[in-house]
């Protein structure tokens, strides 16, 4: 297995890496977690109980990543590699912000999303999350086995093709409805804001597999 970088407080380092995806997948599952509440039961307390988790974990990851940076730029990292290194966590932070913005809306905005389309709202919204995990499985990979980054990035491909499927049927049935054109916008601005996690996902997964054949010379 290919050593984490080369630190010299590397223990503590790998940690705060670790921490800082997980934090990235819990605020994925926050949202996939309140968006199904929000289709089942609408707007409650609940809602309020999720924006609350959501920002913490916001919190912990934003003060994890500066952490990260800060001793990169201090232990000597090699160049190239910081710049790589850098790169993928500014990436994995911003899923971590889509998905605390998405659990914003939902609590200011109060989206009305038929009942007749749930089924295929989460659909999308469990593709999203699988390609988002599958995204910082391969991160993870990266940092300790950068070889079986691309098993991950294959899974990423897949997910987000399957998003954007549903979304473009989904989106196909809302225009061709009878709501008001008002309505059919506001429904397809958060079936976008939904699948462009899945293909930020896929499109760090491209970085990801550039940078581990990198790593592995």
């Amino acid at each position: 297995m290919v050593q984490i970088l080369p630190f010299q407080r590397t223990g503590l380092l790998v940690s705060e890496i670790d921490e800082f995806i997980d934090k990235v997948s819990e605020a994925v599952m926050v949202l996939e977690q309140t968006f199904a509440h929000y289709l089942d039961k609408g707007a409650d307390d609940y809602l309020d109980e999720k924006l609350e988790q959501i920002r913490g974990i916001e919190d912990r990851g934003d003060e994890l990543r500066r952490n990260i940076a800060n001793v990169m730029f201090s232990e000597m990292l090699m160049p190239d590699t910081r710049g790589d290194v850098l790169s993928i966590l500014d990436e994995v932070d911003t899923t971590l912000d889509d998905c605390s913005h998405l659990v914003i809306g939902l609590v200011m905005e109060r989206p009305d999303l038929p009942k007749e389309y749930n089924e295929s709202f989460a659909a999308v919204m469990v593709e999203v999350d699988k390609a988002a995990q599958a995204m910082l499985q391969g991160a993870r990979a990266y940092f300790k086995d950068p070889l079986t980054v691309r098993n991950h990035v294959h899974k990423i491909n897949f997910h987000n093709r399957e998003a954007t499927t549903i979304a473009l049927r989904l989106g196909k049935e809302v225009f061709g409805s009878e709501l008001p054109l008002e309505r059919k916008r506001q429904l397809r601005g958060w079936l976008i804001a939904l699948r462009d996690i899945a293909s930020h996902a896929d499109d760090i997964g491209d970085q990801l597999a550039i940078f581990a054949v990198k790593r592995s010379y």
